[in-house]
């Protein structure tokens, strides 16, 4: 699977993440051919290499005429409608500027359909958006996780007057985002940029296990000895029998054991990939459970959820791992009761290894009256040094 690592030290903005993709790979070309694609005219497009604390990126800037103006989302979605993008493009690229639209709604209490956008609508937006979009397609990167976000403090001038930063409208879209506080007074997160980020990240957190491809800086248009204005991508490939999960643990000494089993049907229902109780000794020599759930990164909350909710336990201890696994699929074996259903695993230096499905077994020993090792051994027969049987 192809990835993309956002590495936001210095915040995130619409023309960081342009330059750095250029930087990365996407051709400049490309990017020369968006106005002529949207329809736009005159539209000057500068692609500098500068640096920033001594590191080399691109620096992306726009001007275009006074009289090119798309203040509302009903004519930027007329303007991408009518394009020539493609359709996946057009479509990703309209559900961005809906997000905005309804961010700027909430802090201004007003419809989307009432939303002047002011900066947000203007033409470099509208370019650092598509480019984007048309970059991450043509790069084809699959998964985007990125970085916790840094904000800064102050206060910037905009079209309504003097606002904090972060802007209400780029607040608004970090909700649900983790970001950290930094002593820099300037604005590290545009609105732009923040939409982007809620848009196509897929997970937060540390660095992925990857092997790195493309490295790509993109360029802030402000000089800054306090830090290095800069977004960083890693774009490159992980390996398919790795994945990175989250093993949530939980110690509890005060559950009534009854409600263990429900626990466990609620936590593999909400996704978990494995569930596994301990018996551990706790404070004042009290028998307890470690709980222990792996889950996939984007189901975190939804697990921790499900404990707080179905058990006793009052806090959860939270850490992401490396998973490796081997390929496996489903599949089926011929027996003298039928199909059954089989997991097929491929270790290495053999071809395929059988491993009957419980659920499956259960149900035939049921059915047949007959003990269920004696099914176990039916299945593991009709599979054995033959594919005969199995598909």
């Amino acid at each position: 699977m192809k990835e993309m690592y956002l590495d936001c030290f210095s915040g995130i903005s619409g023309d960081m993440l342009l330059g750095a993709l250029i930087d990365a790979g996407w051709p400049e070309k490309e990017l020369f051919q968006l106005p002529h694609k949207l329809d736009l005219e005159r539209i000057d497009i500068g692609i500098k290499r500068v640096t920033r604390n001594g590191i080399c990126g691109i620096h992306i800037s726009f001007n275009w005429p006074e009289s090119q103006a798309f203040a509302n989302l009903e004519k930027i979605n007329a303007l991408i409608d009518r394009s020539s993008l493609e359709s996946p493009i057009k479509d990703r690229s309209k559900e961005i500027f809906r997000l905005l639209a309804n961010s700027e709604s909430k802090v201004h209490n007003i419809s989307q359909d009432q939303v002047h956008f002011h900066e947000i609508g203007a033409i470099d937006t509208i370019m650092d958006v598509v480019g984007v979009i048309s970059a991450i397609d043509a790069l084809k990167v699959e998964r985007i996780v990125s970085s916790p976000l840094p904000v800064g403090s102050g206060w910037v001038r905009c079209e309504h007057g003097l606002l904090p930063i972060p802007v209400p409208a780029a607040a608004e879209l970090l909700r649900g985002v983790p970001v950290y506080g930094t002593d820099i007074r300037r604005e590290l997160v545009t609105p732009t940029g923040a939409v982007l980020l809620k848009a196509l990240a897929q997970d937060f957190g540390p660095f992925p296990e990857m092997v790195i491809d493309k490295i790509g800086y993109g360029a802030g248009s402000r000089e800054d000895e306090s830090s290095t204005n800069l977004l960083r991508v890693w774009i490159g490939h992980s390996d398919p029998k790795r994945n990175t999960v989250s093993e949530i643990r939980s110690f509890i000494d005060d559950m009534n054991p009854e409600w263990m089993g429900f626990l466990m049907e609620r936590l593999f229902s909400k996704g978990a990939l494995d569930v596994v109780y301990t018996h551990v000794q706790m404070k004042k020599n009290r028998p307890g459970v470690q709980i222990t759930v792996l889950s996939p990164p984007e189901l975190e909350e939804r697990i921790i959820e499900t404990i707080f909710r179905e058990s006793t336990s009052s806090g959860v201890r939270i850490t992401r791992l490396s998973r490796a696994t081997i390929p496996r699929k489903t599949g089926h074996v011929h027996t003298k009761w039928g199909k059954v259903t089989v997991k097929i695993f491929t270790r290495p230096g053999e071809r395929w290894h059988i491993v009957p499905e419980y659920e499956a077994c259960r149900a035939i020993a049921i059915k047949h009256g007959v003990p269920i090792r004696h099914v176990y051994r039916e299945i593991r027969r009709c599979s054995k040094n033959s594919t005969e049987g199995l598909y």
